[in-house]
């Protein structure tokens, strides 16, 4: 088991060392926003599970995006991550990242209501269910949407809605995709 954790923690000091060579290499060219995509999660829970994912990966985010905050302390971090992460987030935040884009299906509108606005408060530009798009009636597509802005929205801002469309889904539903985020574009609450 020692053998074990020794590989995975030489493992991780060497992907770290890599990315830390990253990141400085863009610190001097950066725009107002620095993005960045690891895919964290499983449809189910985190690949690694939360208190392994804290101990061994969050020093890592945490030296990487303390990096960029040092550098420019107003540079905006998003961060982009597939599955099921609503346990973390809150430790994405701790570690400077700004706006996380969740995916609907995977976190759970309740987890994502709970975690970023009753729990505290995370800015999130939401992957809609894009699973749902291929099969649902347009009614049903507003009324995700719907859900998913009603239940998220807050007047000081903090909800972005992110649309995936791909060949799978009917044209008809792309359009009904398109009309129900225009329709709560504008959400007032």
């Amino acid at each position: 088991m020692e053998l074990v954790r020794k590989c995975d923690e030489n493992l991780i000091d060497k992907v770290l060392e890599y990315n830390i060579y990253q990141v400085a290499a863009r610190l001097p060219n950066m725009g107002e926003g620095i993005s960045f995509g690891d895919d964290l999660g499983t449809q189910t829970g985190l690949a690694i599970g939360a208190e392994r994912w804290r101990r061994l990966m969050k020093p890592c985010f945490r030296k990487l995006y303390g990096m960029i905050k040092s550098y420019k302390p107003d540079q905006i971090i998003y961060m982009h991550t597939d599955g099921c992460i609503w346990e973390i987030m809150p430790d994405l935040v701790e570690c400077g990242v700004d706006i996380i884009n969740p995916q609907f299906r995977a976190n759970g509108l309740e987890n994502l209501v709970r975690v970023c606005r009753k729990e505290r408060i995370i800015t999130i530009d939401l992957d809609l269910d894009r699973q749902l798009f291929p099969v649902a009636t347009r009614s049903q597509i507003f009324d995700h949407v719907g859900a998913c802005v009603e239940s998220l929205w807050m007047k000081e801002g903090g909800l972005g809605l992110n649309v995936w469309l791909n060949y799978e889904i009917p044209l008809e539903n792309m359009a009904a995709v398109l009309d129900a985020v225009e329709k709560y574009r504008k959400y007032k609450g």
